[in-house]
């Protein structure tokens, strides 16, 4: 493989398609949450295990937790929180998330969906303004 090959693939394509990773999964978690705000179920969920990550970027409290849909089915998630319920939660706590009705596996904690729904109450009130 020639130099110019290498220096193009290296630093044209590879940060493109690097980048087309990181904005397919932001559109992704979009439209998850969109989902959930649309027809989320509401369930207690436990947490398995809490830990913060290394990441510059993204969410560095994190949660492991179990859930079950409507069917019984057990799920576990490992998401991003915020500080506070971070902060609020052990091992072994119970809490509330929001999972999809359609996709049962998509889920969230409450309180990022109620933190959404006031947000988007507030835009419609300024709207009305």
């Amino acid at each position: 493989m020639s130099g110019e090959v290498l220096f193009v693939l290296l630093f044209c394509a590879l940060p493109l398609v690097i980048g087309g990773l990181v904005a397919f999964g932001f559109i992704q978690r979009m439209y998850h949450f969109q989902e959930i705000l649309a027809d989320g179920v509401e369930t207690d969920a436990l947490v398995v295990r809490k830990y913060r990550s290394a990441a510059r970027l993204g969410n560095r409290h994190r949660l492991v937790y179990e859930y079950r849909d409507a069917s019984g089915k057990t799920y576990r998630k490992d998401d991003g929180v915020f500080p506070s319920e971070y902060d609020r939660l052990q091992e072994g706590d119970a809490f509330r998330v929001v999972y999809s009705a359609k996709r049962p596996h998509i889920s969230t904690t409450k309180a990022a969906v109620d933190q959404s729904r006031a947000a988007q109450a507030g835009e419609a009130e300024k709207q009305r303004e």
